[in-house]
């Protein structure tokens, strides 16, 4: 989701590009939605408020786990392209060892029930575990600390077995789709699979 609405419709195109669009770089680090600082470093630490639909959840018991971590917010179609896709994921890799998390963040920070925020993430399409970041604490340390100019704060970490970043999303959506509209929708998602299987396939770390 964005951080100013209005200008989602000006970045949509860039993260979702049609076919026949320039194509659009790589990830560069002096681009203000860039996550490529963010790669093959440890993940910083989390703290959520709390948890919903699960017990409480380290990073130390997740070791030997390969996490994936996408913040949502309501009135975000963004994450309601994308929620059901990672509920998919979670099916598809379970077994070998992939955790999906959600994290919701209230726009404004603020107090939310946890019937709202399930009420919310049952329209968006996605049954797993959520953390709450009620004041964005770990979304602030993770993505916006230092970096006041980035628009975005749907963003998607993927961490191997030992707790590295190994691929990040800077917010917005991905899915796989055949809708030209989308190219770039479906090739990062694309990327996140491919991602995914070599991660699963590394030697299993001990937690």
């Amino acid at each position: 989701m964005k951080r100013t609405f209005w200008m989602a419709f000006a970045l949509a195109a860039t993260l979702c590009a049609p076919l026949g669009a320039a194509a659009a770089p790589a990830y560069s680090p002096d681009q203000a939605d860039s996550p490529a600082n963010l790669l093959d470093q440890p993940a910083l630490a989390w703290t959520f408020d709390r948890w919903i639909r699960t017990q409480p959840l380290t990073q130390e018991s997740l070791r030997g786990k390969v996490v994936l971590i996408r913040w949502f917010t309501e009135e975000c179609h963004y994450c309601q392209s994308t929620l059901p896709q990672l509920e998919k994921l979670q099916a598809r890799y379970g077994d070998r060892g992939l955790v999906v998390l959600c994290v919701f963040h209230p726009k404004p920070r603020r107090h939310v029930s946890d019937k709202h925020i399930l009420k919310v993430a049952n329209r968006l399409g996605w049954s797993g575990p959520i953390a709450v970041d009620e004041q964005w604490t770990t979304l602030e340390r993770w993505w916006l600390e230092g970096n006041p100019e980035r628009n975005w704060t749907s963003v998607s970490f993927l961490m191997d077995q030992a707790g590295v970043v190994r691929w990040a999303h800077s917010g917005g959506e991905y899915h796989p789709t055949d809708d030209p509209r989308h190219a770039r929708c479906a090739r990062q998602y694309a990327e996140l699979d491919a991602t995914l299987e070599k991660l699963l396939a590394e030697k299993r770390v001990a937690n």
